[in-house]
Order: C-alpha cells, then sequence, then structure tokens
C-alpha cells in the first residue's frame, strides 16, 4: 500500500519581485510531485481559501484531496504531513493532542543561516518527535549543520533540565531537482541570438552568473571581478560576464556596476534579467561556462549550478556548502578553495546580532565579508576552460549527464516517495498511540478558569427569559452578538427544549471528557446568558 503524504500549502507573502532560491524550489517540488509522484489522488493540507489557490496556481489532472488546516484530525486520514521547511516542532505538538503515531512529519531546509530556521532545529530537541519523523536536508554540510546545532542544544539544556533529551528525526539528504530535459533541450539559437544581440565577438569567453545579485546575501563580486580581470590579462582573450539575475536594490547595482569598472576594467559585463524564461533560456545558451563565487551562509544548496550543469555547462564554483555536493571537481567543472577565519573569532558578531545592533543581513553580510574564495585557484580552473574547449566541453556533457541521473524532479520526488514509505513502515508499531494534553493548546476555559467568579458546574439551572425568542430575532441581526453563531443557532435549540421541557438543570458533576463531548452545549449556555436570553433558577 502507498503511504500517501499531505502536502502543505500556504501561499508565501513578500515581494514576487525578489525570487528567491527557496521559492522556486517549493513551487518546482509542488509541479513535480503533482506530475511525477505515487498514483492516486494528492492530499494537500491547506486553509479553505489557500486550498482554492493551489489549484488555480498548479492546474493538473490529478485528483487532489483537501485536508483542512483548521481539521488537525483529517491527517489521520493521509499519514502524513510535509511542510516546505523545516519548522516542525509546532506540527509535533499539535498532533501530541491525537497520539504520535498516529501521523509522520515531514520538512525540508531551505537557507539555514537564520536564528529562526536554527531555531526551528533547537525546538524539535523538545518537541514531541519520532523516529517516523524526518527533516530532509538539501546537502551534506546541511546535515552537519543540523546535527551540530541539535547536539549544542542537547549539551546547554543538560545543566538546566537535569537529563538531555534525544533529537528524534531522521536526517536523510535529498538534494533540490530540476527540470533537466528542458533545460538540455535548450539548444545553441537562443545564444547565437543573444550573443550577436549584445555584439559579443566568436572568440570571446562568455561566463554566466546566475542568482540574485547581492553583495551581502549571496556572493561578493569583487572576487570575482579581480579574478576575471586576471584572466583577461593571462588569456589574452575579450571576457563577458552575464550576470543574469536580479539586484537587491538600486544602491546595490550601483556599487556592483562601480566594482566592475574599478577592478576588472578589461571585462565587459552585460545585465540579463533571467527571471524570464525566455531570458534564462538564452544565457544559459551563451555561455561558455557558469561561474559563482558563493561566499554566503544563506546559500544552503545552490540550485543555479544544476541549472546550469543541466544545460551542459561546465561549472566553475567556490567549495562551499551545497556546491561541494553538486559540483564533482575536475569532472562536471571546478571548484574553488574558500577560507574562514578560526572558530571563536566570530563572537562579536553573534552577540551584536541577537542583541538586535545587527539585522539579519548586515549580519550576514559581516560574516560573508571574512571568506575568503582562493583568486589564484579561480584564475587557474577558469584558464583550464578557457583555453581547453574539448576539456570545456567534455565537463559540460559529463555535468549534463550528473544533472540528468542526481537532480531531474523525477528522481527527486522518487526519493521523496520513498522517504515516506519508509517512515510509514517505522510508524507502524506505534500508530495505536493515545493522545496526550498539550500546553501550548490548553483549553482557554481551563486556563482563565480562575479569572471569573465560577464556572458551570452543580448545582446549576436555567431557564428561558419572557421575551427569550424576540431577543434571539434580535441578537440575530446584530453583527456583533455572536462571533461563533453556532453558538446563536445552538442557543435557539436550547430555549425551544427548555419551552417544552422546562429548566435545564445539571445536578451532577461531569467528567472533561462528557464535558468535551457536550462542549457547543456548555459554550451556548454560557453565550445565552451573556446576552441575557436566560436566567439563573
Amino acid at each position: 500500500m502507498i503511504a500517501r503524504t499531505a502536502l502543505h500549502y500556504a501561499p508565501e507573502a513578500g515581494d514576487a519581485a525578489r525570487l528567491v532560491g527557496r521559492q522556486v524550489a517549493n513551487s518546482g517540488f509542488l509541479k513535480a510531485y503533482l506530475e511525477h509522484g505515487a498514483p492516486g489522488e494528492v492530499p494537500i493540507h491547506a486553509l479553505p481559501a489557500d486550498f482554492e489557490q493551489f489549484r488555480a496556481d498548479f492546474p493538473t489532472g490529478r485528483t487532489l484531496r483537501h485536508l483542512s488546516a483548521a481539521q488537525p484530525r483529517a491527517l489521520m486520514e493521509a499519514g502524513g504531513l510535509f511542510m516546505p521547511g523545516p519548522a516542525l516542532a509546532k506540527r509535533a505538538w499539535h498532533r501530541q493532542l491525537l497520539g504520535r503515531g498516529r501521523y509522520s512529519l515531514s520538512g525540508v531546509t531551505h537557507a539555514m543561516a537564520s536564528t529562526r530556521a536554527q531555531d526551528a532545529v533547537r525546538e524539535m530537541v523538545t518537541a514531541p518527535m519520532a523516529s517516523w519523523d524526518a527533516l530532509i536536508c538539501t546537502s551534506e554540510a546541511i546535515k552537519t549543520l543540523v546535527q551540530s546545532l541539535a547536539a549544542e542544544y542537547v549539551e546547554a539544556l543538560g545543566p538546566i533540565t537535569g537529563g538531555k533529551p534525544k533529537f528524534q528525526p531522521q536526517l536523510p539528504v535529498i538534494p533540490l531537482g530540476v527540470d533537466t530535459a528542458a533545460l538540455a533541450g535548450i539548444g545553441e539559437e537562443p545564444g547565437r541570438a543573444f550573443r550577436s544581440a549584445e555584439g559579443i565577438a566568436e572568440d570571446g569567453f562568455v561566463l554566466l552568473y546566475l542568482g540574485r545579485l547581492s553583495y551581502h546575501t549571496k556572493a561578493h563580486p569583487i572576487p570575482l571581478y579581480r579574478a576575471l580581470s586576471l584572466l583577461a590579462r593571462r588569456t589574452g582573450r575579450a571576457i563577458t560576464l552575464i550576470e543574469a539575475g536580479w539586484y537587491y536594490n538600486s544602491e546595490s547595482e550601483a556599487a556592483f556596476d562601480a566594482a566592475a569598472k574599478a577592478i576588472a576594467p578589461e571585462i565587459s559585463v552585460i545585465k540579463a534579467d533571467a527571471r524570464e524564461d525566455a531570458v534564462k533560456a538564452a544565457v544559459l545558451s551563451a555561455a561558455d561556462a557558469f561561474i559563482s563565487l558563493v561566499d554566503n551562509a544563506q546559500e544552503s544548496f545552490g540550485i543555479t549550478p544544476v541549472e546550469a550543469m543541466a544545460a551542459g555547462l561546465p561549472a566553475v564554483v567556490s567549495d562551499w556548502d551545497g556546491y561541494r555536493d553538486t559540483v564533482v571537481d575536475g569532472e562536471t567543472g571546478m571548484r574553488v578553495p574558500t577560507l574562514l577565519p578560526p572558530p571563536g573569532a566570530g563572537y562579536e558578531y553573534a552577540w551584536r546580532h541577537v542583541s538586535g545592533e545587527h539585522d539579519y543581513d548586515v549580519h550576514m553580510g559581516l560574516v560573508a565579508q571574512h571568506v575568503a574564495v582562493d583568486i589564484p585557484k579561480t584564475v587557474e580552473a577558469l584558464t583550464a576552460v578557457a583555453e581547453a574547449p574539448g576539456k570545456a566541453r567534455a565537463m559540460g556533457e559529463a555535468a549534463a549527464k550528473r544533472a540528468r541521473e542526481v537532480y531531474d524532479w523525477r528522481v527527486i520526488v522518487k526519493a521523496y516517495d520513498a522517504l515516506w514509505q519508509e517512515l510509514a513502515e517505522r510508524r507502524a508499531f506505534h500508530a495505536g498511540e493515545e493522545g496526550r494534553d498539550v500546553p501550548q493548546m490548553a483549553d482557554p476555559f481551563a486556563t482563565f478558569a480562575g479569572f471569573a467568579s465560577e464556572t458551570i458546574r452543580p448545582p446549576f439551572g436555567v431557564r428561558p427569559v419572557e421575551d427569550a425568542e424576540t431577543l434571539l430575532d434580535l441578537l440575530a441581526a446584530s453583527p456583533i452578538a455572536a462571533m461563533d453563531r453556532r453558538s446563536l443557532d445552538d442557543g435557539r435549540a436550547l430555549v425551544a427544549a427548555m419551552r417544552q421541557q422546562g429548566p435545564m438543570v445539571m445536578e451532577q458533576a461531569l467528567s472533561e471528557a462528557q464535558i468535551a463531548e457536550a462542549a457547543r452545549t456548555f459554550r451556548a449556555l454560557a453565550w445565552l446568558l451573556k446576552m441575557g436570553v436566560v436566567e439563573k433558577v
């Protein structure tokens, strides 16, 4: 039997023009799963309005089943919930009400540099997670980071709690994916047209940087410009850099332009907005090689090198985080060494960030400012690609093959389905586990019981006032009388029943479970008293 997992969907707020890798990856995964996922209906976990938005954003011939995000018990029907991020702890507490074994939780890492993302890992340490849950890591470096964050938090809790909790979830490594067939099918014509339109010489060497153009949250451009300047002098060839992406803001764009003119006046820089598919295809086709000297802790995987690989380009990249997994040094491209200050040299920056003196962007920029990418090695790698076209073509062919075999969405989606099947098998032995109270989701009428003079308990009785029905009609017309309209409807039914059977009287104490079964009745009685429709007897 196929293990079904509900896909959580909530449209992401923010500036659509500021496209980031996380958004591209999440959207790509949803499209790919609808096309290549396990057969059968696909459960979508969303609020009603968001489900309708999902249907509009992701048209498909697949049968979709809506599991309301407002009804946690609905997840028991699916057996699993996938979140497009690492925040699983809150969902684990929600599940605790029903029982840990009722369904599995899985999430995926993206950028793990923010306090919010790292806290999501720490919160899992003290949440009711289980071995049938998983946090999918997109690279080996991210898996190591997650393990380190969890282990450090466990050690920190020991002296405080007198014990050390265990980090429960699985940490499988599954990379992000791309549509390799679409990228491999671009062909040469878009590139020829682009080079002609931009006046690029036939014997010129064209490098492509694809992605966000931000010196403080992606990649500082000066090491790249310096390397390209030295490359131009060494090879004597005309060097063109295509900067394809979007700038963080106009000030950043001006700073990039000024740096290029000052550091590398020998090279030509062409700007292209590759958020448009046709432009992305053109620049991928026009380039001789891909380059990305990422130096930022925000980079957790790097989808653009994989897109370039799928398009058949050799990649020269920094030896950094997920790039280390994707680009095979000497085979599909070349990785350039990077260097960090030793541990212990960054506490000042950490303190300035947590104290609020530096916001996230400033913090990331300061850290990245001290990540050194080896410029001489970059020049050597680029020279090897520029002066050995046969070798470059072989690398590009190997890169395209690796992209098809490892990073195509078909492969990635199968890995997700296999993981969810494994989690379901682990969970099968615990499916009958009973639910427990959850402190973060306590009954508000229990939490604030001490605020009121009394609660409904024996002896308690009420009867309708003389004009109860007329008052109910007036209340029905008021927009502020009943925020939960069910209390109004239930109140009418209770008044009608009391007209026929006499006052309602509570003579014996009820258990909490019995009260929970009759929760709407008790809420309606309190509302009727609040509105003066009934009175105590």
